[in-house]
């Protein structure tokens, strides 16, 4: 069975497009992190004491 991409009503498309609209924009596809000068060692030990 095919769903229909088709939106049911106006208004829900107005709604789609205000919740597109408030959505942060997505990263270029070349992003890459900066990096921070802490070992993986290091950045597992944060991460365990912030977890507990």
């Amino acid at each position: 069975m095919q769903e229909s991409t088709q939106l049911k009503s106006p208004e829900t498309g107005r709604v789609a497009d205000a919740i597109a609209n408030t959505l942060p924009p997505k990263s270029a596809p070349d992003w890459k992190p900066q990096p921070c000068g802490l070992s993986r060692q290091e950045l597992r030990r944060i991460v365990k004491k912030m977890l507990g």
